[in-house]
């Protein structure tokens, strides 16, 4: 059974597999429903990517000050 992710430019659940539409941006792959979401996403990839976690997406680091 695949990962269920969320697309992040419509924000649809969707399978994440070997198959589907994605990109990788920041260290992280992204998967989307269409390929007009993967486009928008590809046009502004940092519109729509999230950090990981914490300040920056560096774990939590205190980078940003």
């Amino acid at each position: 059974m695949n990962a269920k992710v969320k697309d992040p430019v419509c924000g649809m659940e969707i399978e994440a597999h070997s198959d589907a539409l994605q990109s990788s941006y920041g260290g992280t792959d992204y998967f989307f429903c269409s390929a007009n979401c993967k486009d928008q996403f590809d046009k502004d990839p940092a519109k729509y990517a999230k950090p990981k976690s914490g300040c920056c997406g560096h774990g939590g680091h205190r980078c940003c000050h």
